[in-house]
């Protein structure tokens, strides 16, 4: 393709127009005078350590010859030294008349303006690039050594190849045994420059991606690349593309121009163009660098190919703090700060990791609060977070400079459910060795600085007002508030059945209370005895649904209740009667069978509505028979009136 011969026969240009090969000598070179004026001045060029048959002397010699690599000073080429990343990125950059940048923010934190090859690594980032680790910060890794599959990637991407140039897409497979090592996302392009005979692989028939390559490699793989140039000068479709360098939202835009009557492919998808013009929006959604390729085709077939490259990187959210004066006297202090964030309208704040709810802040952002501040040098820390895990950090410093005693409280908690709390701290002064502390104008006693106190809340909100006073008479103050929010106790029942054919039942549970040791538990207003914290009761139950409402009640009248509902489904009693025949030729028969209910123990049995007697839940009874058909209804009645029938016949013939 057009793209590809072009891009070749500009690598041809550049490298006869080259003098020297930089990148590969570690010293001051003695082959000077290589080239004059563009013109290659051919030399018979030798080091004494390169013999003619080694692998790549073709390659190295006639390079040198022409200028483009150099040996060293001792007379010696060293094929087998390694090259770093950072001199690869050197040796693209000048190989290739790349524009040198200066851009103000470096692409990689590693790689800072004032490294010797910050211009370089910024000119050939787009073929030789970076590390992207998800969340974190970009790196170039400048001191480790150049790989094989970086330098394979690298000349595929300067030659303009792209993956549609790929015909075999099996090569990596068929010609080394180690393809999984190569990284999966640029296995097409070692597959390119595979094809393209730019690079090939080892005798034992792996391919070894991650080896550093090597002085002999590097004029190997330029040799190659000078070869399979083309002198094709057919027209090219003209293609310029604009993409932002970075995105914080995640979309952007692919935009620009191309000669009339060529198609455009954004990584390998047709886009519409419109009189030469082509805009395609995208959208991304994870943070990291990703590459795009764009490919213009003229309706000959010739191609160019454009690599860009746009970062996505979520901003954390702004914080703008007020005014806060260096030093101030109040121990109370107003401070009021306001958070945006483009990509999330409600971040979480925090001020000296105390969270404040959005709706503080409104629709405006807007946050203000007052701080108590401690004696000497206090930090505010503001911090606000996205919903993206950013974070914003603004540290300010405010001194408090008070003439009254320095009075610290230990942490008490926002709220509490114990009636009853400790409270400790500490006081000093430089000029009274023992200031006398007080709680809520009650004296306190404190021993060598050091106080401590035992205080029972009241039910709500407590304002506990610790003032240390010296012997000049000026005080400090310390103003804590604890909200007493007491439960009612903690009232558990064990599982009771939705329903029962039992008239009976035991209910049980446990009971506590952290405030009482003793709470009383009441079911259906009746006091519950309780041991230790259990309980347990029979319950007579209705016919139907019973509600069983258990309460627990302690001291301060706080109270817990449980409900449960237990349907009662009465049943009649379980009647059996022993088998009979059906015909019979005797005058009489005997009619016997049990009878037993889980609510009566003594069930009444009926024959044929006439009571009969029953002991231990057997029955017996002599019948008479009459000629022909005789009907005999046996029925027992429990004590909740609810009864089971069963129905004989017998046939009485002579």
């Amino acid at each position: 393709m057009k793209s590809k011969r072009l891009t070749s026969l500009l690598l041809c240009a550049m490298l006869l127009q080259s003098p020297s090969f930089t990148a590969f000598a570690a010293g001051p070179n003695v082959l000077q005078n290589q080239a004059t004026n563009g013109a290659v001045i051919q030399q018979n060029v030798t080091f004494v350590d390169l013999k003619n048959d080694y692998w790549a002397y073709e390659a190295i010699s006639d390079l040198s010859r022409k200028g483009y690599i150099n040996g060293y000073e001792d007379e010696t080429f060293k094929p087998e030294n390694q090259i770093t990343r950072e001199e690869f990125a050197k040796l693209i950059s000048t190989t290739f008349y790349l524009d040198i940048p200066s851009p103000s923010a470096p692409s990689y934190y590693d790689v800072d303006p004032g490294r010797w090859s910050y211009g370089y690594v910024e000119a050939a980032k787009t073929f030789l690039t970076g590390y992207y680790p998800p969340g974190g910060k970009a790196f170039f890794s400048p001191d480790i050594k150049a790989t094989r599959e970086d330098v394979a990637v690298a000349l595929v991407k300067i030659l303009g190849l792209s993956a549609s140039d790929l015909n075999d897409k099996n090569i990596l497979r068929r010609k080394f045994k180690d393809t999984d090592l190569i990284s999966y996302g640029i296995r097409d392009y070692v597959a390119i420059a595979t094809e393209k005979a730019l690079i090939s692989g080892y005798e034992d028939g792996t391919f070894r991606p991650d080896k550093p390559i090597t002085r002999a490699e590097i004029a190997t793989l330029l040799y190659r690349s000078i070869k399979a140039s083309s002198q094709d000068q057919s027209e090219v479709p003209i293609l310029k593309v604009s993409v932002p360098a970075k995105t914080g939202s995640g979309t952007f835009y692919v935009q620009g121009t191309v000669t009339a009557g060529a198609k455009v492919y954004i990584n390998d998808q047709p886009v519409t163009v419109t009189d030469g013009f082509f805009k395609e929006g995208f959208k991304v959604d994870e943070e990291g660098s990703y590459e795009i390729q764009i490919v213009a085709k003229a309706a000959n077939g010739k191609t160019v190919t454009v690599y860009k490259t746009i970062v996505y990187e979520i901003e954390p959210p702004q914080i703008t703090v007020d005014d806060i004066p260096e030093s101030t006297s109040s121990q109370s202090f107003y401070v009021s700060w306001s958070v945006s964030d483009a990509n999330d309208n409600s971040p979480a704040v925090y001020l000296n990791n105390q969270k404040f709810d959005t709706y503080w802040g409104g629709y405006s952002g807007s946050y203000h609060t007052n701080v108590q501040l401690q004696e000497g040098e206090n930090a505010l820390v503001f911090k606000a977070k996205n919903r993206s895990g950013k974070t914003a950090i603004v540290t300010k410093t405010i001194t408090l400079i008070s003439d009254g005693p320095i009075l610290k409280v230990d942490d008490i908690p926002d709220s509490t459910s114990s009636h009853s709390i400790s409270v400790t701290g500490t006081v000093s002064d430089q000029n009274d060795y023992k200031p006398v502390v007080y709680l809520n104008d009650v004296k306190l006693d404190s021993f060598w600085g050091s106080f401590s106190k035992y205080i029972d809340l009241q039910e709500g909100e407590n304002t506990l007002v610790f003032k240390a006073r010296n012997s000049s008479g000026k005080t400090t103050v310390v103003t804590k508030t604890i909200f007493l929010t007491t439960d009612g106790p903690i009232l558990k029942v064990d599982d009771i059945p939705d329903s029962t054919s039992s008239q009976s039942i035991s209910v049980t549970g446990t009971v506590s209370d952290k405030n009482d040791s003793r709470p009383i538990v009441y079911l259906n207003d009746a006091k519950l005895d309780s041991f230790w914290g259990s309980f347990s009761k029979t319950v007579q139950l209705e016919e139907g649904e019973n509600t069983l409402v258990f309460k627990a009640r302690n001291s301060s009248g706080k109270t817990t209740v449980v409900t449960k509902t237990i349907t009662f489904n009465v049943g009649g009693p379980v009647l059996k009667v022993y088998d009979i025949p059906e015909t019979t030729s005797r005058s009489s028969i005997t009619i016997s069978g049990t009878v037993s209910d889980k609510n009566d123990s003594r069930p009444v049995v009926y024959l044929n509505d006439e009571q009969i007697d029953s002991s231990w839940g057997s029955f017996s009874k002599y019948v008479p028979l009459k000629l022909g058909e005789n009907s005999l209804v046996i029925k027992a009645v429990n004590n909740l009136g609810k009864s089971s029938t069963v129905t004989k016949s017998v046939y009485y013939q002579k």
